[in-house]
């Protein structure tokens, strides 16, 4: 069970996964600059710029949250009987989520050479899991530091370090997807953040570029095929284990820049498509899945 103030601290954790995932899609620092200086000087420049906007990010959430918590009388450790279940929670979807696209957007790789995107990798997620180590120590004073949501942070912000150093890893997406549903609710925009019976986590493969030369040509190249988790923040609700089909958006054509930003940003997205869904209630086939 997790008690109510670490149920406050994931809708925090959630806030900031979102937050974060924003920030580094709509940078333009995310995406490969065309007139940032190169060497020495952009590695700085780009580092110093990037983990400034992540922090800031994180400390202005995390300054919301503590709004709506009680401080506590000395800083304490959180109280987790379950690690298992408070790391298969689903507002750990979007902690993982939000780690990896800091993680990414905190790597200097877009001016590093090949034989150091490695290590720009590595720095990026050691300067991710800083800002979240930071993060859970203030946390001590409110609700608790949680090594749980550190171990959930540190498995987003390495896989960036698994794609560096494993090329095949690179054509498999960490992405979301939420159904429109979710924003008719009562509590509206704010609301869908928490409304995880409408969201999902998937791994989205490329499929055409994960295959040999002899039948990529066989595979359409928008087509991705995407493995996903839909976790029920309700007792008694089991998860659902998804596998379907997608449009990887960064395969469409078109190549004017306005139009490429968005594509870039659509990558991370699983757009509605057919799925077969497991659980414990059975299996079936759906024809449009969010």
């Amino acid at each position: 069970m997790v008690s109510g103030n670490r149920l406050m601290s994931r809708q925090a954790a959630v806030r900031i996964g979102i937050a974060s995932i924003a920030i580094c899609w709509a940078s333009p620092l995310s995406a490969q600059a065309q007139s940032i200086p190169t060497g020495a000087d952009c590695a700085v420049a780009v580092t110093a710029l990037r983990v400034a906007t992540q922090a800031t990010v994180a400390a202005v959430v995390t300054g919301v949250e503590y709004r709506e918590m009680a401080r506590q009388g000395g800083w304490h450790m959180a109280r987790e009987i379950d690690r298992s279940a408070a790391a298969a929670n689903p507002s750990s979807h979007l902690h993982a989520l939000g780690s990896y696209h800091m993680s990414r957007n905190l790597s200097t790789n877009s001016c590093a050479s090949r034989s150091a995107l490695g290590r720009s990798a590595v720095r990026g997620a050691a300067m991710s899991l800083a800002i979240g180590v930071a993060k859970e120590v203030a946390d001590g004073w409110y609700n608790g530091f949680s090594t749980t949501d550190l171990a959930v942070d540190a498995l987003g912000a390495g896989y960036p370090v698994a794609q560096a150093y494993v090329p095949a890893l690179r054509h498999v997406t960490p992405a979301f997807s939420m159904a429109p549903r979710a924003f008719r609710s009562r509590g509206g925009p704010a609301a869908a953040l928490t409304d995880y019976a409408h969201q999902t986590l998937w791994l989205s493969a490329n499929v055409q570029a994960l295959l040999p030369a002899s039948a990529s040509s066989a595979w359409p190249s928008m087509v991705r095929v995407s493995m996903g988790r839909r976790a029920y923040d309700q007792q008694g609700v089991p998860s659902e284990y998804v596998l379907g089909l997608d449009v990887d958006a960064a395969q469409l054509p078109g190549s004017h820049p306005a139009w490429v930003r968005i594509k870039q940003l659509l990558h991370n997205v699983r757009l509605p498509g057919p799925a077969l869904v497991m659980s414990a209630n059975g299996t079936r086939v759906v024809g449009l899945y969010w």
